[in-house]
């Protein structure tokens, strides 16, 4: 009985003999399980394929700071930036848990410059403040006091 799709019954050989040449790749077979990699980006054989996943060949992606306490302590320097750099540190435990090298490290530096920036401007913003008490306080002491009649 012959299948009109081609197809060979289950458990039955092929009729013909296979072709040349048309064997398994050389190179191995690749692995059929795994994640695809994102667009754009090679498809890695783990962290220690040279030539794939996180430079250099080989590290540890826990290693990733994701400057989460930092990122809270801005909260009281430039609260709108704290919140943004919070956001991009949850970000960076997402992608280590999901074990994308690249995208944990770009999430960990932009997290690291909103807190660098958050931090700069709550300490110019502290500096100024200070610096308005210090004038307000030399302007109040230099204010004269009026005698009005006999009560001074």
């Amino acid at each position: 009985m012959t299948n009109p799709y081609g197809q060979q019954p289950y458990g039955q050989q092929p009729q013909q003999p296979p072709q040349p040449g048309y064997g398994p790749p050389s190179g191995g077979m690749p692995a059929p399980y795994g994640q695809p990699a994102p667009y754009g980006q090679p498809p890695t054989g783990g962290f220690g394929a040279p030539g794939y996943g996180m430079p250099g060949g080989g590290g540890d992606i826990n290693a990733i700071k994701d400057y989460k306490g930092w990122a809270i302590g801005c909260i009281f320097l430039c609260w709108i930036l704290a919140i943004f750099a919070i956001m991009k540190s949850n970000e960076v435990q997402t992608y280590k848990m999901q074990g994308n090298y690249m995208m944990a490290e770009q999430a960990s530096k932009t997290t690291k410059t909103l807190c660098l920036i958050a931090s700069i401007i709550g300490g110019l913003g502290c500096v100024f403040a200070i610096i308005w008490i210090i004038i307000a306080v030399a302007a109040a002491s230099t204010v004269s006091t009026y005698c009005y009649g006999s009560y001074c």
